[in-house]
């Protein structure tokens, strides 16, 4: 399909309302952030290249949420201002659709949307994590921690194993103050506490301890050492960087999913946070949908009218989104419909509005 006249005068409109949409939105953010976390930055001294760094890196977050909302104020200002002129009007009237009108649109929108899964994924889970330590170490002072040395150590292991300890130290490939719990499912069936487990080559050598087996009845036994065979976490799977699952990258998200199923453990919500992933980004490619259809009736809606309706569309949408969220957390929802809540409703929606404003 050759572009024609009208689809770059749209095009043109619609990038150039979307893009100051974008950076008016990031300017209100950060502006509203900084008087939020001024006394934060006052009390701790910061400096001003700290804070710049810190909202570089906050940027990326930012955008993820004020995209999809730029598109749908750049869709209703764009059609709307050709509707109040009557340049759709008789576009329409020249036997040219309103879907086709507006195609230019949605394949910038859907564009987007595909860049989008991307991006988060690339970019915005790693901006957070270097976003957070700049507060945490560069801002606030908190002294950094060695990647080494791992206090409060908690890992989640394969086969129902959940590995506790005082410290982690690979240096000495070593867990100090040890506590090996085994499930299957929600029951326990074994724990082991140890003064210390040491890295052989090949297995942990717990020393100086108990092993619990519990059954019909409970069974304490002390050892001078103890190997599980069992077991087949090695030091280098605890010494990976510890993360949040909300910062996690697809890959890093799904392999966590995985160790979960191998150790019992319930995935439900780790799989709603999974498909969000790929539900969110495609926002904007909906909000478009019902943009084209607000602006395209019979009443035309004025600036005012068009900023306000933008605002309730995407706050009532993102109303929807959390609420499916919760759904699939709690496990009342299976986990792709869950994600999927808020597109499927607002897709269903802007498509009934499309249909009614294309008569």
């Amino acid at each position: 399909m050759r572009p024609r006249i009208h689809d770059k005068y749209l095009v043109a409109r619609f990038v150039r309302i979307f893009v100051y949409s974008v950076f008016s939105f990031v300017v209100i953010y950060i502006t509203v952030n900084v008087f939020e976390e001024i006394d934060n930055f006052i009390d701790h001294d910061a400096q001003l290249g700290e804070i710049a760094r810190y909202y570089v890196f906050a940027i990326p977050f930012v955008l993820t949420y004020v995209v999809p909302v730029s598109l749908l104020l750049g869709t209703v200002f764009a059609m709307g201002i050709l509707a109040r002129r009557n340049e759709l009007t008789a576009l329409l009237a020249s036997g040219v659709s309103l879907v086709r009108v507006a195609a230019p649109i949605f394949s910038i929108a859907i564009l987007v949307s595909v860049a989008s899964v991307f991006f988060n994924d690339a970019v915005v889970s790693r901006a957070n994590r270097i976003k957070s330590d700049i507060m945490r170490h560069d801002i606030e002072g908190r002294e950094r921690l060695n990647p080494d040395v791992k206090n409060n150590f908690r890992y989640l292991g394969a086969d129902g194993f959940v590995y506790l300890a005082e410290t982690y130290s690979h240096e000495n490939l070593a867990m100090y103050d040890v506590v090996v719990q085994q499930f299957d499912g929600n029951t326990m069936e074994r724990r082991i506490d140890a003064k210390n487990a040491r890295w052989n080559g090949s297995r942990w050598v717990f020393s100086n301890g108990f092993v619990r087996t519990f059954g019909d009845e409970e069974r304490v036994e002390a050892f001078d050492t103890l190997t599980v065979r069992e077991m087949t976490e090695t030091p280098d799977d605890f010494a990976q960087e510890e993360i949040d699952e909300e910062n996690m990258t697809f890959a890093e998200l799904q392999r966590y999913i995985e160790r979960v199923e191998r150790s019992g453990g319930k995935v439900q919500k780790y799989l709603v946070d999974l498909y969000f992933k790929l539900s969110f980004p495609f926002a904007g490619s909906i909000f478009v949908l019902i943009g084209v259809a607000l602006s395209s009736g019979k009443r035309k809606p004025s600036i005012a009218t068009g900023f306000g309706l933008t605002l309730v569309v995407a706050f009532v949408y993102y109303a929807i989104l959390r609420v499916g969220q919760t759904l699939g957390h709690n496990g009342f929802l299976p986990a792709a419909l869950a994600a999927q809540l808020g597109n499927i409703i607002f897709l269903a929606v802007g498509l009934a509005m499309l249909r009614r404003a294309n008569r």
